[in-house]
């Protein structure tokens, strides 16, 4: 329900931005100067530490060899005031991890995130140098997670979905190249974790094959680093 709550809290704040840019620009009489500043695509490398996945003694993956997590994101600007520009996006990542499992085989684990995010970003144009403007952001993200694992000798288990918030900050380069088209190299740290439950075996002199189930709370927290290509109308 908070995740639900977070992305219509989402889609209504962007709502009010753009209701509220598209005021300011009319007192200004900038009729000619579209609300959408621009559009891009980018691709990056993400490392979330996934705590529990890596180090708990719990984890059937302590010791698997997690891959390289590149990401990819659609997005558009929207200009707010002078250097202030507020930032719209879905992007795509996938974690995936290999491992032996005892009279399981080999062992895929799959953990999929579809971020929809937010972000206010400002332009530093007193810090300007030829081509190249610094920016930093601040936003947040609704994920969309998906759990699945894939077994090498028995029945693969239905896919898990569920949900997260995140929250991140980054600093970022514009180059310019023309009017209307430049390249970005953007830092960003993500913030947030996600809940995911497991059924195990626990000890009880009754009932030897007793389980039960257990919520551990794993963490989605890393960095990104990305390079972005922007049209600008």
């Amino acid at each position: 329900m908070k995740s639900k709550m977070l992305l219509l809290g989402s889609i209504v704040l962007l709502c009010l931005i753009t209701g509220t840019a598209q005021q300011i620009y009319a007192q200004e009489n900038q009729k000619d100067k579209s609300i959408v500043e621009g559009f891009g695509i980018g691709v990056g490398l993400y490392n979330p530490e996934m705590d529990y996945w890596k180090n708990n003694t719990n984890s059937e993956f302590k010791e698997a060899d997690f891959s390289t997590n590149i990401i990819v994101q659609g997005f558009a600007e929207f200009s707010l005031i002078k250097n202030l520009n507020a930032k719209a996006g879905l992007a795509y990542w996938q974690t995936r991890a290999e491992t032996t499992i005892p009279r399981q085989g080999k062992t895929t684990m799959l953990l999929t995130g579809t971020p929809i995010s937010l972000d206010l970003i400002y332009y530093i144009e007193p810090a300007r140098l030829f081509l190249f403007t610094p920016y930093a952001g601040i936003g947040g993200e609704f994920l969309l997670l998906q759990y699945s694992l894939d077994f090498d000798k028995k029945e693969n288990p239905d896919p898990v979905n569920g949900t997260s918030a995140m929250l991140k900050g980054q600093l970022g380069i514009e180059a310019r190249l023309s009017d209307h088209f430049s390249i970005d190299l953007t830092a960003e740290y993500k913030s947030g974790t996600y809940e995911q439950s497991f059924v195990r075996e626990v000890p009880d002199p009754e009932s030897p094959s007793h389980k039960a189930e257990f919520t551990e709370v794993i963490s989605l927290s890393g960095p990104v680093f990305n390079i972005l290509f922007k049209y600008h109308f």
